[in-house]
C-alpha cells in the first residue's frame, strides 16, 4: 500500500513573508504504481505533487461545468505536480503519456496534501437509494502496480475457431481518457469501453491496430482484449461492501474517485476571496503571497483571523 495520507502543515504566520514558511515546500514524493517507460527502456516511477493553493482553487472553479473531466484532472495535475523523473516541472505532454492509475495516484496524493487522509462521502443505497455516510481513509485504497513495458505487449486471444489470434496492446494512459471524453462530447456513438479498448490496441495479426484492428477481431477475442488490457494495466481503485442502515441490504460501491476528488476540491472554491481579504487584512500581505499558499495553511491562517475577530465583537 502506498502511503498517501499527511498532515496539515501548522496555522502560524511567519513573522516575515509566509511563502518561506517550509509549508509553502511540501514536495511530496508519489511512488508511481506502473511509470512512464521511456525509449532504451528507462522507467519513470517518481513524481512530486504540492498542495492545492488559491490560484489553483480559483481556477478550478471557473471550469465550466461541462468540461470533461479528464481534461480537468490532465491541467490541475500540470499545475500540482512539480516533478516528474528528471523533469521539474514535467512537459504536460509527459503527464498526458502516464497510464491512468498513475495519474488517479497523482491526484489522490494532491488531495491528501491539501486535506488529509481521511475521506468522508455520501453514497446512495443500492436497494433503497438512501443516502448514507461512509469513511475511509487513503491507506484503505488498494494500489495494484503493474509496470508500464517500453513496447507494445504481444498477447493471444481466442479467435472464436479454437485458434488463437496474435495481437499487440498497451495499457490506457491520460491520452486516451482525454480522447474517449472528446468523443463521447462530439456525439460519437460508440461506447466509451470500445473506443478506450481500440486505442489501446496496437496491432492485429501484423496489421495495423485502432478501429481497423477492432473491426478485424471476432467476438470472442474483443471480450478478452478487454481483460488482457486490465491485466496489464496497473489499478488504483476502491470497492467497498457496504451495508445499508436503514433497509439492511449489502451491496459493493465502485467509488470514482478522481470524480469524487474534483468535486470536493470545487466545494470550498467559494470562500478563497473572503479567506483573500481576511489575511490582507489582517497582516498587509500581497495577494500574490496569500494565492500562492498551500491551501491549508491559507485556510487555517484566515479561521484564526476570523476566531480573533469574533472574539473582539467584530464578527
Amino acid at each position: 500500500m502506498l502511503p498517501l495520507s499527511a498532515g496539515l502543515p501548522a496555522a502560524v504566520p511567519s513573522p516575515a513573508d509566509p511563502t518561506t514558511h517550509p509549508a509553502h515546500h511540501s514536495h511530496r514524493p508519489v511512488a508511481l504504481p506502473a511509470g512512464l517507460a521511456l525509449a532504451g527502456g528507462e522507467l519513470v516511477a517518481t513524481a512530486w505533487v504540492r498542495p492545492l493553493n488559491g490560484d489553483d482553487e480559483e481556477w478550478l472553479a471557473a471550469q465550466p461545468p461541462t468540461r470533461a473531466g479528464a481534461a480537468v484532472v490532465s491541467e490541475l495535475l500540470a499545475r500540482t505536480v512539480v516533478r516528474l523523473g528528471p523533469w521539474a516541472p514535467p512537459p504536460p505532454e509527459r503527464l498526458l503519456d502516464l497510464p491512468i492509475a498513475d495519474r488517479d495516484l497523482l491526484l489522490l496524493a494532491v488531495r491528501t496534501s491539501t486535506y488529509g487522509h481521511r475521506f468522508d462521502v455520501v453514497l446512495s443505497c443500492a436497494a433503497c437509494e438512501r443516502p448514507m455516510d461512509v469513511s475511509f481513509a487513503a491507506g484503505d485504497i488498494p494500489v495494484q502496480s503493474c509496470r508500464t513495458p517500453d513496447a507494445p505487449l504481444p498477447t493471444a486471444l481466442p479467435d472464436g475457431r479454437g485458434g488463437v489470434l496474435e495481437v499487440a496492446l498497451r495499457p490506457p494512459n491520460g491520452r486516451d481518457q482525454e480522447a474517449v471524453a472528446a468523443a463521447a462530447a462530439a456525439g460519437d456513438p460508440t461506447p466509451p469501453v470500445e473506443l478506450l479498448l481500440q486505442r489501446c490496441l496496437v496491432g492485429v495479426g501484423g496489421g495495423p491496430g485502432g478501429a481497423d484492428g477492432w473491426e478485424r477481431l471476432p467476438v470472442p477475442a474483443r471480450g478478452a482484449l478487454a481483460a488482457a488490457v486490465d491485466d496489464a494495466s496497473a489499478k488504483v481503485e476502491l470497492a467497498m461492501d457496504l451495508s445499508c442502515p436503514e433497509c439492511g441490504v449489502d451491496f459493493e460501491a465502485d467509488l470514482d474517485l478522481a470524480g469524487y476528488v474534483l468535486d470536493e476540491f470545487l466545494a470550498p472554491a467559494g470562500t478563497v476571496l473572503y479567506e483573500l481579504h481576511l489575511l490582507a487584512t489582517a497582516y498587509h500581505w500581497s495577494e500574490h503571497t496569500i494565492m500562492s499558499m498551500p491551501s491549508p495553511r491559507r485556510r487555517a491562517l484566515a479561521g484564526l483571523v476570523a476566531q480573533d475577530l469574533r472574539a473582539k465583537g467584530h464578527g
